[in-house]
């Protein structure tokens, strides 16, 4: 069944699917008080409109892992991908490709690697 306002690709209007449809990674260093962490990002981004958002939190203080996973659903357009997660929250996120190549997705100013 298509999602209201576009079709089962994720794409608002049209029938391809969704340019950022696939795996997606990034990993960003912090540097928060006298800790190190490192978030790895990982999204999936499937045909029919649905998502995944995976966050692993590793602080040198700690010394384990922290893993979050939020299930999710998204509409792009040309210029943006609106998520809507499992509990109702709603972002929309700026999205490009960086050098135009296909395996680097740009949202919000953070660079994702296609898995």
């Amino acid at each position: 069944m298509p999602l209201p306002g576009g079709n089962q690709s994720g794409q608002a209007g049209g029938t391809s699917p969704s340019p950022i449809v696939g795996d997606w990674q990034t990993v960003v260093l912090l540097q928060v008080s006298d800790d190190l962490q490192r978030w790895t990002t990982t999204w999936r981004f499937d045909a029919s409109g649905t998502c995944r958002q995976t966050i692993v939190t590793e602080s040198l203080a700690e010394g384990f892992p922290r893993t979050t996973e939020r299930s999710c659903t998204y509409l792009t357009n040309v210029s943006d991908v609106t998520v809507t997660y499992a509990d109702g929250a709603t972002v929309t996120f700026d999205f490009s490709f960086a050098g135009f190549s296909p395996d680097r997705l740009v949202l919000d100013g953070y660079e994702y690697r296609r898995l």
